[in-house]
């Protein structure tokens, strides 16, 4: 007995479960964007989607007004670092940022800083 013999059959036998691989995921495929298309039609599924979008809308639009109201804090109101955003400040680190009113052009800020980043 060989030792290629077996695998010669194997080979042989790859492009055609490949082939059936494709057929069926072409065939699901399918038969899902068909589906989409018929729920989408259904105007009760429509006025869902379009409720549930503007609820989203509203609320990251509520969530990011919060969030400029109080700086380097995540969605819960928990302090995070200034420049990474995702770690928690141990220090805070003195930057200048430029104004035009101040004397000499700039302004001292304090932004939370993780150590890390």
């Amino acid at each position: 007995m060989r030792c290629g013999a077996a695998s010669q059959s194997s080979r042989q036998s790859y492009p055609q479960e490949r082939r059936r691989l494709i057929a069926v995921a072409a065939r699901r495929r399918a038969y899902n964007r068909a589906y989409m298309r018929a729920w989408r039609a259904d105007p009760r599924h429509r006025l869902r989607e379009q409720l549930t979008r503007e609820h989203a809308y509203y609320a990251r639009k509520l969530r990011n007004a919060v969030r400029e109201s109080r700086p380097f804090t995540d969605d819960f109101g928990r302090p995070v670092c200034g420049f990474c955003g995702k770690l928690s400040p141990i220090s805070e680190v003195l930057r200048l940022r430029i104004c035009d009113f101040a004397r000499g052009g700039y302004l001292p800020v304090r932004i939370p800083y993780c150590g890390e980043c």
